[in-house]
């Protein structure tokens, strides 16, 4: 199997555990060392312990229906380096109602041995800088690929 290719299968375990709300799965994924910058709730997170609170913190606030679409993923490989990025529509289903936005996604993996392991994760969102604040509604200005 080629790398992108095991990136790929990672990735759709990824998006699976993050739609499960399955910190343990989601954490499977990630380099001891990891250092995430989130979209939410902090600047940046270092260390798998530290990351794995934070997840828990971002599940309990999407508790009702989590969902987590991946488009437009592109995956670069080395022999000890993938990056990977994408378009992520994210959030929850409330009473029949999408809540959350699109999310630009890249995440930096290691192969440490045979194993893949997200060693850097960096979510955003746009805004505007004339008022600093978030753009919510901000949609692709194309038709994304679905990643399954």
């Amino acid at each position: 199997m080629s790398v992108e290719s095991t990136i790929e299968d990672l990735t759709r375990r990824w998006l699976k555990a993050a739609a499960s709300n399955d910190v343990d799965a989601v954490m499977a994924l990630y380099h001891p060392a990891i250092r995430s910058f989130d979209a939410i709730l902090a600047m940046q997170v270092e260390g798998a312990k530290a990351y794995r609170e934070h997840w828990k913190k971002c599940m309990e606030a999407c508790p009702a229906d989590p969902f987590f679409e991946m488009h437009d993923l592109k995956v670069e490989t080395s022999d000890s380096l993938a990056v990977s990025h994408s378009l992520t529509h994210c959030g929850a289903t409330v009473e029949g109602e999408q809540q959350g936005g699109w999310m630009r996604v890249t995440q930096v993996w290691q192969r440490n041995g045979d194993q893949w392991q997200i060693l850097h994760e960096h979510f955003s969102s746009p805004f505007n800088p004339e008022d600093m604040s978030l753009i919510m509604d901000w949609q692709p200005d194309h038709a994304p690929v679905r990643f399954r």
